[in-house]
């Protein structure tokens, strides 16, 4: 009796083994645990980068004809965020655009957390930033 009760914990002991050897492998050629999922936004689903993120900025003077933006991007997704990109747009007086940029901010911007940025734009008398693309981190399991 004591035989098959050593047998069948040695086959449990021999299977989880080659699960860790296997799964061990599988890490080895994916080379990370993590992988992006992308979401580039178009024209027409701004809103997403509206619901996942917000923007607290302020414009300080620059040098010439640039203005400085700074700020912070807020991740309200529970899921680090990375490769984030602002499009500024300049605005005239009568809020027409008049000048468009796009800038990376630098890191990443983590769940429930947020990112400071600082970015040169040309001069214009009001603005408009919001999230244009952005990289979600998601664990391979998830």
């Amino acid at each position: 009796m004591l035989r098959i009760y050593v047998l069948i914990f040695a086959s449990f002991v021999v299977a989880a083994a080659g699960v860790v050897a296997l799964d061990r492998i599988v890490a080895r050629e994916d080379g990370d645990e993590t992988m992006l999922m992308t979401k580039t936004l178009s024209h027409d689903d701004v809103s997403l980068g509206g619901q996942v993120f917000h923007v607290v900025w302020r414009v300080v003077a620059g040098q010439g004809d640039q203005a400085e933006i700074t700020g912070y991007v807020y991740n309200d997704a529970e899921t680090a965020a990375v490769s984030v990109e602002l499009r500024i747009t300049g605005l005239d007086s009568r809020g027409q655009e008049v000048a468009d940029v796009i800038r990376p901010v630098g890191g990443s911007v983590p769940g429930s957390g947020r990112a400071y940025f600082d970015i040169q734009v040309p001069r214009s008398p009001s603005y408009r930033v919001t999230v244009t693309s952005f990289d979600f981190v998601v664990s391979r399991g998830a």
